[in-house]
């Protein structure tokens, strides 16, 4: 990976293309913003996958993250919240979701670079098709 560090933003030469970086979201996309997304990414495709390999069919998993930022230690971020939504034609039991969700964190490689400075909290309900929630 190559970077150019230009008067208002970073400028990242990778391989699936230009990525521009700046603490101003008017000029790139926020340091921030691509932590949490590089953790979303990496546990994501890994309940994807763990979902196939268990054969639970699902038609589409949505993903919303929460933080708690420390303004008095450089706006450290001290607590990310991983809610997934998994969205099935057959349900499956609270405690299959919690299994997973532990197997998710577990083998994701990105959470578990950052476990031991950053409380990880990672929850998966399954929303049945016809609108019921388990």
């Amino acid at each position: 990976m190559e970077f150019t560090i230009e008067n208002d933003h970073i400028k990242g030469d990778l391989r699936f293309g230009e990525l521009t970086i700046s603490p101003d979201e008017t000029y790139g996309y926020r340091p921030y913003e691509l932590f949490v997304s590089s953790l979303a990414g990496c546990s994501g495709s890994l309940l994807r996958t763990i979902l196939t390999k268990r054969r639970i069919a699902f038609e589409k998993i949505e993903m919303q993250v929460s933080a708690v930022r420390n303004p008095d230690y450089a706006n450290r971020i001290e607590q990310l919240s991983f809610s997934a939504r998994v969205y099935a034609e057959e349900s499956f039991a609270p405690q299959q979701a919690e299994k997973i969700a532990h197997l998710v964190v577990k083998n994701c490689g990105m959470i578990q670079s950052v476990i031991q400075s950053i409380d990880i909290k990672f929850s998966i309900q399954c929303i049945h098709l016809n609108g019921s929630k388990n």
